[in-house]
């Protein structure tokens, strides 16, 4: 099964330390936290002030700005599997590369709704309907995904980059478009080099395993 801890190093890396741009929406709500004499800082590490505060009670850490500005490891990484890893429940997805490519568009977009076009269930759902898939609900969102990846991992892989890379030219937000489609190249390069992606055929062994003794518990 998918281990949430495997992409974190890429994240980190990837999102950087503080930011107070103000092309990123999340400059709506910045924190009060001063850091070298300056205010408005939104996010670190990825994590926006308001996601940071919000699931402060719930994860059971402090909302200071002391622990906003640092962002300790067991913080982020808290943050990190609670509240975005956990939306799919990528501990039961067979295939790494697809738990975190599903928990990529949940840290980009958010969760969403079913029936929402927008975060990340909409943007999955609208993924599955150029594949000429029918969803009526999350769950098929994402037992759709699996069973594409039982017939191609990596093929799956490589069609929901393009799609992500290509979606986002229609989000009309020029100023972010860059580093959003730098960070995505960035993610496919990581991907090619840490993956390993099994053939149709083990794929298809490795589903009817996993079915059969699933059956035998149920």
């Amino acid at each position: 099964m998918a281990d949430y801890l495997i992409p974190v190093p890429f994240f980190l890396k990837k999102e950087g330390g503080l930011s107070k741009s103000l092309t990123d929406s999340a400059s709506s709500n910045p924190s009060p936290c001063l850091y070298k004499g300056v205010k408005g800082w939104h996010t670190n590490k990825g994590i926006t002030w308001t996601t940071f505060k919000s699931n402060a009670q719930s994860l059971g850490y402090e909302a200071s700005c002391s622990n906003f500005i640092s962002m300790p490891l067991e913080i982020w990484a808290k943050i990190f599997k609670f509240k975005f890893w956990n939306f799919w429940d990528c501990d039961n997805i067979r295939y790494q590369s697809l738990a975190d490519f599903m928990t990529w568009t949940v840290w980009g977009s958010g969760g969403g709704k079913f029936g929402n076009v927008k975060g990340s269930v909409g943007f999955l759902r609208g993924f599955l309907v150029t594949k000429g898939l029918i969803c009526n609900s999350k769950d098929d969102v994402k037992n759709h995904l699996i069973s594409l990846a039982d017939e191609d991992e990596q093929k799956l892989w490589l069609d929901l980059i393009q799609y992500r890379f290509d979606w986002y030219a229609k989000l009309n937000q020029p100023a972010n478009l860059k580093g959003w489609r730098n960070g995505l190249d960035q993610y496919k390069l990581w991907g090619l080099k840490n993956y390993t992606f099994l053939p149709k055929n083990d794929n298809t062994l490795i589903s009817s395993i996993f079915f059969f003794f699933s059956s035998l518990s149920s």
